[in-house]
């Protein structure tokens, strides 16, 4: 026996040589079945100014949005910052839409197949290292779910968790 026959059949005896010479096998749970968008945004009725000079003028759809919501009805909003993270098909995804910072976190873990146009979510709101949300939602296409976040700079946090739309190729 040649001294690499040798090592190969050491090396599989000890277990930790893989079987076979191809690759491994590719882990399903890994599948990417879609993306997910997690936003923050800053609601006012005083001076957005507070928010801070990174704080974005939001488009007029979002904002539209926003202002048909009642309890989401404020005069001002600005967009703290956004974070699009693929959705695996069995394991647990997190955003962190305000990096480098980990005050907001949102996990969310696939409970359905998707369809082209919707997918049920387990969903958690992390706020400085607190669980204070967890419930399941069905995100579809172009509808975020909006959360009422704490008071923040004399205005509010909302926190919006939608499918990311797919661009396509450019």
């Amino acid at each position: 026996m040649t001294r690499r026959a040798c090592w190969l059949v050491l090396g599989a005896a000890a277990g930790w040589l893989p079987l076979g010479l191809g690759a491994a096998p590719e882990d399903p749970g890994k599948t990417v079945v879609g993306k997910v968008n997690v936003a923050v945004y800053y609601a006012t009725d005083g001076d957005a100014a507070v928010a801070g000079p990174k704080a974005a003028v939001l488009g007029k759809v979002i904002e539209k949005r926003l202002r048909n919501e009642e309890k989401l009805r404020f005069k001002q909003y600005r967009l703290l910052g956004e974070d699009t993270q693929p959705l695996f098909r069995s394991y647990e995804n997190w955003a962190q839409p305000l990096k480098p910072s980990d005050e907001v976190l949102v996990k969310f873990e696939a409970r359905s197949r998707p369809t082209q146009a919707a997918i049920r979510l387990d969903l958690e709101l992390w706020l400085s290292r607190k669980k204070i949300l967890k419930t399941d939602v069905l995100l579809e296409g172009d509808r975020p779910l909006f959360v009422l976040g704490p008071e923040w700079r004399g205005g509010r946090l909302i926190i919006a968790v939608s499918l990311a739309s797919d661009p396509g190729p450019r």
